[in-house]
């Protein structure tokens, strides 16, 4: 064998390391470029984690703010201002946090407002009756109507033109009725006859505010007339959140009538001693029945000379009865503003009136008793009112309302709320990462509470 042929094979070896080493020189280029771009992609990951968590808190922090304003507001019990709470709120709508900052905002009609949102401005829909249901706007069909009634109520009977556990169960992937209180604006999206497109119009969100993508025409959904306003639909008529309050204008707990002493009805309302035994003496004739409108509808003495009737008093003890003094209104007030019927605590499983100094001039056109010439005679009150309404017994100072009429809307309405819904935006410094949470708060007892609370 030749030298040249003993060469050739240690060349083909020495061929195939270089092959081999250049080989392994790409692998670990790769590798390395792509470790390198694992370790870029988690360091980009973690500082957006670290961005979201920053704007998140921040977001919290928002609410936290507004929470303590409003626990401080019932805590002082400064009551004097109708609107004192949303203006506290708004103190705090602007702050920082740590490299980052929340922003709390509210949508009324092309213009955004610093705060909160109350609650009670709307109509509370567990708490709305069929002529009320059918006179908001945008309006609502008998049909639809009488399914929303029937998902709330606790039978299973379906009205004339409603819709029962039958009717949800003949449909794919329906819902079964709740047969009580809804908890979510969103619920009505699964009542029968209802559509999301109906119940949320171009807040889509529900956050009540105009965001980027509800103005932007057909760009993108939701669909929306791009006109700088935002068409809530009836998510911007109706609320599950509002509830009455068990706490008085006095920050006390309410005074139960139904239980409560003569002496104790003396001092709450700031009565006569002759005029809180009738008072205590009318609760205890109706029993089971009373109703604090029974003391608007009808006069003090009226009600006195009928107690004594049924107490079976002689002449001089029914006249006696029927020169009680009236309750001034003042008086009025207190008793509407101080007291229930049964324990105060259970106030807060009832869903909330509507506030009048709160609320849109039209929802008070859906008022039981309530034509467009009172609701216009109570809107041009409340705006020469610097303060609002302090009591619901002030309206009787409107020609126009009535005792009679206070009487059918005392059940629906009221001139303070407890709870709010305050829509706080974070935002991270560094890089612009923006996180919404959107809190309803509970001030209808002291503590607050933060009742339901979404992320986004």
């Amino acid at each position: 064998m030749s030298a040249a042929s003993r060469r050739e094979p240690r060349g083909q070896r020495r061929a195939f390391a270089t092959v081999v080493v250049f080989a392994l020189i790409v692998f670990a280029t790769i590798l390395l470029l792509s470790v390198q771009s694992a370790s870029l992609s988690q360091a980009s990951a973690g500082r957006e984690a670290l961005a979201r968590v920053r704007a998140q808190w921040a977001a919290r922090a928002g609410v936290e703010a507004t929470l303590a304003r409003l626990e401080a507001i019932v805590d002082k019990r400064e009551t004097s201002d109708a609107f004192l709470a949303l203006e506290d709120s708004a103190a705090v709508a602007d702050g920082e946090l740590d490299g980052s900052a929340w922003r709390i905002r509210a949508q009324e009609g092309a213009r955004e407002v610093a705060g909160a949102q109350d609650a009670a401005a709307k109509i509370n829909i567990n708490r709305a009756t069929r002529d009320q249901l059918l006179a908001v706007q945008p309006l609502m069909g008998e049909d639809q109507v009488d399914a929303i009634l029937d998902w709330i109520d606790e039978d299973d009977d379906a009205r004339e033109l409603g819709a029962e556990i039958g009717y949800y169960k003949s449909q794919r992937g329906g819902a079964e009725p709740r047969n009580g209180p809804m908890r979510s604006i969103a619920e009505l999206e699964v009542v029968a006859g209802m559509d999301a497109l109906s119940v949320r119009g171009e807040d889509w969100n529900l956050n009540g505010m105009l965001d980027p993508n509800e103005d932007d025409g057909d760009v993108s959904w939701p669909p929306d007339n791009r006109d700088g306003q935002l068409d809530r639909a009836w998510s911007g008529v109706f609320t599950v959140h509002s509830v009455e309050s068990s706490l008085g204008k006095s920050g006390e707990p309410r005074l139960d009538l139904a239980s409560a002493s003569e002496a104790q009805i003396g001092e709450r309302l700031g009565v006569s001693a002759q005029q809180a035994r009738e008072v205590f003496r009318w609760a205890e004739y109706r029993g089971a029945e009373l109703q604090i409108a029974d003391f608007v509808a009808q006069p003090l003495p009226a009600l006195a000379r009928t107690t004594a009737q049924a107490r079976r008093g002689n002449r001089q003890e029914v006249l006696a009865a029927s020169r009680t003094p009236d309750l001034s209104n003042e008086q009025l007030g207190n008793l509407i503003d101080e007291c229930t019927i049964g324990p105060a605590v259970a106030q807060q499983l009832l869903p909330g009136r509507l506030n009048l100094n709160t609320c849109d001039a039209k929802l008070l056109e859906t008022l039981p008793g309530l034509d467009p010439s009172i609701a216009d005679a109570i809107v041009a009150e409340r705006a020469s009112l610097t303060n609002g309404f302090g009591s619901v017994a002030n309206l009787l100072e409107i020609p126009e309302v009535t005792r009679s009429v206070l009487a059918q809307m005392l059940a629906f309405v009221d001139v303070r709320s407890s709870v709010y819904v305050v829509a706080s935006k974070g935002t991270d410094a560094n890089t612009g990462m923006e996180v919404e949470i959107v809190a309803t708060i509970d001030a209808s007892s002291l503590p607050a509470s933060i009742k339901e609370l979404h992320v986004r």
